[in-house]
């Protein structure tokens, strides 16, 4: 497995849980660790109560990639981590959340830099971590389309998530 994956998150809340969610990582760094910034750091504000840096996270290390509102009652973010999602950290930040608003949905995608593995996510409101992965059956070095993750990674996702009733 290659070592950076992406995990893109979409929450679906109140306006109070996305506001809330807006405001830590507008003023949040995921740069070194610990933090050597003005402001906390990503692990402080969402990280498991934990000792070492790969139990706060799950991850032996984390980057914000980009976040974004779509609107006042959904939320995305998208980092790259090594190797897996970074579990612990989402499931604090799942935790926080669903105190503001426990009708919360959590849920997201990931991949590898190789797209082996390719899986969904997603925490319930009773904070149980469901996950379900795979792998293409095609390289994409073997892909003789032009839309490789459109073509093939697009349906695996939609496949998961069905079977995962996302």
């Amino acid at each position: 497995m290659a070592n950076v994956n992406r995990t893109d998150v979409r929450i679906e809340a109140s306006k109070e849980a996305i506001d809330f969610l807006w405001e830590k990582f507008e003023n949040c760094n995921d740069g070194r660790y610990p933090n050597e910034g003005d402001t906390p750091h990503l692990v402080d504000i969402f990280g498991a109560d934990a000792e070492l840096f790969i139990d706060k996270v799950g991850s032996k290390w984390i980057s914000i990639f980009d976040y974004y509102a779509n609107s006042d009652t959904e939320f995305n973010v998208n980092f790259e981590s090594a190797w897996y999602p970074p579990s612990d950290l989402l499931k604090e930040m799942h935790r926080q959340l669903i105190e503001i608003d426990p009708d919360t949905i959590f849920t997201a995608r990931y991949w590898d830099e190789g797209y082996r593995p390719v899986g969904v996510l997603k925490i319930t409101d009773a904070g149980q971590y469901l996950t379900l992965e795979t792998e293409p059956d095609i390289f994409e070095d073997d892909f003789e389309g032009d839309y490789y993750f459109d073509d093939v990674i697009e349906p695996i996702f939609e496949r998961l998530e069905k079977k995962l009733n996302i």
